[in-house]
């Protein structure tokens, strides 16, 4: 099978149908129009591409083929290509998706009275046409990336963390910690922050809970303030039907070979190929205009269509953001704007979080 993908200005819509076809694929050309996509980001697609195919042990070749897409003799030139690869045209594919209309319209012309299929892929349903010259069906994708292959093929660096391993392992400590304690894990936090001597009268259980996960309060002070909370909404979320959920997930995007920009992820949640964030705030009076305007600017990083809630300690759980009388809500307002919804404590609310859960990130 050869698959021809037509990149345009959403790249990462052509790895879905990618990563579904992958044990068919044997050669795979990517198309880029030189005059409109910088050529750093058309090599780096390339890479993603090759590094996948190396990780999951695929012999796939993979190659870029520039076009002008303004120019007929150019996208001769490609067909031209693509007849030398694979002759015969019912095992060509082409991925329309994203590409620019012209192009997927003149290859169309030629190739579909030959036999050859087109996919457009539907990034909302999870879902694809098939196109041929007599039909076209609509198909579910069967596959789902990982949340660290959906990274990878996007170019990015992953360390996965092992928050997920100590989060089962002391599952019954966490739960009984912030279900019953959660009170005392508060003013426990507030001492360390506030580099006090801790007085473990005033957190009997919570303290003891803490030892008995093996952790240090002044040593492991960044995981008992931050690392437990992300634990337990973990283990909320685990049973739910995500198809990946990571936690404490790092990613790194090279600038140079010495220089990287990271970035670290409470919470991140796959379904259907849609990934979406939790941020995990355990304490209250965050700044929530830092917050939407920190996680607006990563919302492209994480996916085209991604959705993020961020959980703060406060009260109530959620806002009435059509409230004209509330003149406090602006961060919550400009979030909704932003697909970034702001949320309160979930320890009295766990039911009604999990339900928003599922509904927000479309399961």
């Amino acid at each position: 099978m050869l698959l021809v993908s037509i990149i345009g200005d959403f790249h990462s819509s052509i790895f879905p149908l990618y990563n579904e076809f992958k044990e068919e694929i044997t050669h795979h050309i990517v198309v880029d129009d030189d005059a409109f996509r910088e050529r750093k980001k058309h090599t780096q697609i390339i890479h993603s591409l090759e590094q996948f195919n190396k990780t999951k042990n695929l012999t796939i070749t993979t190659e870029a083929f520039i076009i002008d897409e303004d120019s007929q003799k150019s996208i001769n030139s490609l067909l031209k290509r693509i007849y030398t690869i694979e002759p015969e045209a019912q095992n060509i594919y082409v991925n329309i998706t994203d590409g620019l209309a012209n192009i997927g319209l003149l290859l169309a012309m030629q190739l579909l009275p030959k036999g050859a299929k087109f996919l457009s892929y539907d990034m909302y349903a999870n879902s694809y046409n098939l196109t041929t010259q007599k039909n076209m069906q609509h198909i579910s994708l069967q596959s789902s990336l990982s949340i660290v292959d959906h990274f990878q093929l996007k170019g990015f660096e992953v360390e996965v963390s092992q928050d997920k391993n100590f989060a089962q392992k002391y599952k019954r400590e966490i739960l009984e910690l912030f279900n019953s304690y959660s009170h005392e894990l508060e003013q426990l936090n507030k001492d360390i922050s506030k580099q006090k001597l801790l007085q473990k009268e005033h957190y009997p259980r919570a303290y003891q809970l803490i030892k008995l996960m093996q952790l240090d309060t002044l040593k492991d002070a960044k995981i008992i303030t931050g690392g437990l909370f992300e634990a337990y909404v973990y283990l909320l979320l685990k049973d739910l039907p995500f198809d990946d959920i990571e936690i404490g997930f790092v990613i790194k995007h090279a600038i140079n070979k010495k220089i990287n920009i990271v970035n670290e992820f409470d919470i991140l949640l796959m379904k259907n190929n849609h990934l979406h964030m939790i941020e995990c705030k355990f304490r209250k009076n965050s700044n929530k205009n830092e917050l939407i305007y920190k996680y607006a600017s990563l919302l492209h990083i994480i996916d085209d269509d991604s959705k993020i809630m961020i959980l703060t300690n406060e009260s109530p759980y959620k806002q009435n953001i059509y409230d004209d009388k509330e003149n406090r809500l602006a961060p919550h307002r400009r979030g909704y704007l932003h697909n970034i919804a702001l949320r309160g404590s979930i320890i009295q609310n766990r039911e009604e979080f999990l339900d928003e859960v599922q509904t927000l990130f479309l399961i």
